[in-house]
């Protein structure tokens, strides 16, 4: 008799399958756990969605008293829902897309070089609103189908402006301005009085290569001329020695990575300055090198 064929074997195999406890070779009833999944938290979950579509899986998991695996399967499994991402839209004019391009083509070997390419500081402005900010990387439109739906974000709720640079290698920032509005006297300011310090203190004056987008304070005479006596020709902007193509703020990794890092539930000003600041401290190293690796690829579409 074959090996494969001989009795123990055979009664070894009916045993695994409990044929000669039950007398059937069908699967027995499994005995883990029963699934603490409800009616009724699928449906306080549902009511969550309903009404706030615009959600994630962590305030899902909060507004219904739920596990974050419970609302995620329930989310995904049972109701079917699709996480859609939102994305930003510039408007771009004529001839924007060959000047980005121009501009690509320029700043690829910048990045991709070894030695200039740690000493590139992007910076950019953001807005934080007490009322909370569309957070675009972390936050979906949950839903089964494509919604195609526009958020529209309050205006008037208490905010704060801030600055911030970031290289391959580290974060210059957070710089919160006092007025309401950025202009050109408080930027400037901000550039003497702040970023050059910083920029002295760490021994970057003759190797920085300073990035500033087109927006109406950047470019300035004032600043220009400021940006011109400091940093020489080694600055990227409207006006700088590798002009920055117009209407591309979301073109920096700042918009790209690190503006949508940060997640806001605040109270006041002062918790919203606060929870901004542990938010870019927590931030490692090996994710901003990351960061820059996926912001050459996102460039390099550009082509």
């Amino acid at each position: 008799m074959a090996k494969s064929e001989s009795p123990t074997m055979v009664i070894r195999e009916l045993q695994r399958q409990g044929f000669l406890e039950t007398g059937s070779v069908q699967d027995l009833a499994r005995t883990g756990r029963s699934s603490t999944i409800t009616e009724e938290k699928i449906e306080k979950v549902e009511e969550v969605l309903e009404d706030e579509p615009l959600n994630t899986i962590r305030n899902v998991t909060r507004d219904a008293s739920i596990t974050k695996h419970q609302a995620h399967r329930i989310m995904r499994e049972i109701l079917g829902y699709k996480p859609y991402k939102m994305h930003s839209t510039q408007n771009l004019y004529d001839g924007d897309m060959d000047l980005r391009v121009e501009m690509a083509e320029h700043l690829i070997p910048m990045l991709e070089d070894a030695e200039t390419g740690g000493n590139i500081f992007f910076s950019d402005e953001s807005t934080f609103y007490i009322s909370g900010l569309v957070n675009k990387h972390n936050c979906r439109v949950w839903a089964e189908n494509n919604p195609y739906i526009t958020m529209e974000s309050a205006m008037k709720s208490a905010k704060v402006n801030v600055w911030c640079a970031m290289s391959n290698k580290e974060i210059i920032g957070l710089y919160f301005f006092g007025d309401k509005t950025v202009n050109q006297h408080n930027y400037l300011d901000m550039l003497k009085n702040y970023v050059y310090s910083i920029i002295q203190r760490k021994r970057l004056t003759n190797k920085i290569i300073f990035q500033q987008h087109g927006a109406p304070p950047h470019f300035l005479k004032e600043v220009c001329a400021w940006l011109n006596e400091k940093l020489d020709d080694r600055w990227l902007s409207r006006g700088g020695s590798i002009s920055w193509a117009p209407r591309s703020p979301d073109l920096t990794p700042l918009d790209f990575y690190l503006w949508g890092y940060i997640k806001t539930s605040v109270n006041d000003i002062d918790d919203l300055k606060g929870r901004i600041e542990r938010e870019i401290k927590a931030i490692k190293k090996r994710y901003i090198k990351q960061c820059f690796r996926w912001y050459c690829e996102k460039i390099k579409i550009l082509y």
